[in-house]
């Protein structure tokens, strides 16, 4: 079930490496859902394409938390705060990326790349 997933677990001690939240979960599942979402931004209605940008920032959400929880998991102290920075920069651009890609889907745009 979702909900019982690592993203969702009530779990707030962080037990996952963070390189393995940051880069496997939070870069590689993040670029592959989004490279979906770009994928069928043309095949599918509006509401299809409401419920993926839904999913993905759900996952964005799970992804930010996972790696808060997780940041103190590595020897440098220092890379806990460049993960936690860089990845409230993602989940900002994320968010304002997924609202005018569903906007644009929404009015009818051509995707724009």
């Amino acid at each position: 079930m979702l909900l019982e997933s690592p993203l969702f677990s009530p779990d707030t001690r962080g037990r996952t490496p963070l390189w393995i939240v940051f880069w496997v979960y939070g870069v590689l599942a993040s670029h592959l859902l989004f490279g979906t979402m770009l994928t069928l931004y043309a095949r599918v209605s509006t509401p299809v394409f409401g419920a993926l940008t839904a999913v993905f920032v759900l996952y964005t959400a799970g992804i930010m938390r996972l790696i808060w929880i997780n940041a103190f998991n590595v020897r440098n102290e220092w890379l806990t705060h460049v993960s936690r920075a860089l990845t409230v920069v993602w989940v900002l651009n994320a968010l304002l990326v997924s609202v005018f890609l569903f906007l644009g889907h929404a009015a009818g745009q051509a995707l724009p790349l």
